[in-house]
């Protein structure tokens, strides 16, 4: 991926703030922020259902339908832009017909959009087998960062400063480069404290096992780090264990975050209908807003880094060897 897409993400100009037109004000607060935080055009996006119109909507055009549905969605859309309008942030209000996880993802590719951000809401399983969570269709149907504002925002994250504590949960898959280096940008444009979080996977291990896991976790993430980097401060990085659906959101929750950044993955049919999905239990439970961004590489990952534990365990006995003739030699 080229850098100069990545820096465009972290610096948006063209926003895509879908809405419902129920969000809270909290939605509409962030929405407004991140766009007067890059000097961005939004795009203000509704999609009516096609069986809720009486007559064929025009698609990707702000419209004036005939029916009753169409001329109120337009009046409340009219009124949100005006919010954005008295921020000085410029806002074009649009009506789609169809559902949102199919026009959404058409729309985003032929403004070329920067950004979207979506309130995230509680589904069943049935709603989230129909497409009903909106949030986690559109992650996994745009090729952009989707801001996910969750239903337990702080009344203070990030909506009136720049983020001052950035969280990266990286996978160390294929696509963790990509969202390092994003997450980096973002860290350093805004003086962020930048932390990179793994969590491993230690079933069945035994302790010699783990510690050389975790050792080859530490020396990879600190690789992702770019060298050029400029930050304000050291970036941290932590090695936790456990199951990353809970695991993420109790670190989210914890260390008091004022953005988290994942990696969107393809999601079983399973995970889909029950809400088991990483990026679900993050973007539900976190107290700030979420940036997630599909993997490039598509379903195909990495073989984990556990495979690699042999080069691991050499670095790691080379220390240790290091040390021993150093205390020996006193």
């Amino acid at each position: 991926m080229m850098q100069s897409t990545i820096v465009r993400w972290s610096d948006p100009k063209v926003i895509l703030v879908a809405t419902n037109l129920v969000e809270d004000h909290t939605f509409m607060l962030h929405a407004i922020y991140q766009a007067t935080l890059s000097r961005a055009k939004v795009l203000l996006v509704h999609v009516i259902p096609s069986f809720q119109l009486r007559e064929e909507a025009v698609y990707w055009t702000p419209c004036s339908q005939p029916s009753l549905i169409a001329r109120n969605v337009k009046a409340k859309l009219d009124e949100l832009a005006v919010e954005f309008e008295w921020q000085g942030i410029e806002c074009e209000p649009i009506i789609l017909n169809g559902l949102p996880e199919e026009q959404i993802p058409l729309f985003v590719k032929s403004r070329n959009v920067d950004r979207v951000i979506v309130a995230a809401r509680s589904a069943s399983g049935f709603e989230r087998l129909m497409g009903g969570f909106v949030a986690e269709a559109l992650i996994s149907g745009v090729e952009i960062p989707v801001c996910t504002i969750g239903r337990n925002l702080r009344p203070d994250s990030a909506c009136t400063t720049p983020p001052k504590r950035i969280l990266l949960a990286a996978s160390l898959q294929a696509e963790s480069p990509m969202l390092v280096d994003f997450a980096s940008i973002l860290a350093e444009m805004h003086d962020s404290r930048l932390t990179l979080l793994h969590v491993l996977d230690s079933t069945g291990m035994a302790e010699q096992e783990r510690e050389l896991a975790r050792f080859k976790a530490q020396r990879r993430l600190s690789g992702l780090i770019p060298k050029e980097a400029r930050h304000r401060h050291q970036p941290v990085l932590l090695i936790a264990e456990g199951d990353p659906a809970k695991v993420i959101p109790d670190a989210v929750g914890s260390m008091t975050q004022d953005l988290v950044i994942l990696g969107g993955s393809f999601h079983s049919l399973f995970s889909r209908i029950h809400g088991t999905s990483v990026v679900h239990c993050v973007i539900l439970e976190a107290t700030c807003p979420v940036i997630t961004i599909k993997s490039p590489f598509g379903s195909a990952s990495e073989k984990p880094f556990l495979h690699e534990a042999t080069d691991a365990g050499e670095a790691l006995a080379h220390s240790i060897g290091l040390a021993e003739e150093a205390v020996s030699g006193r």
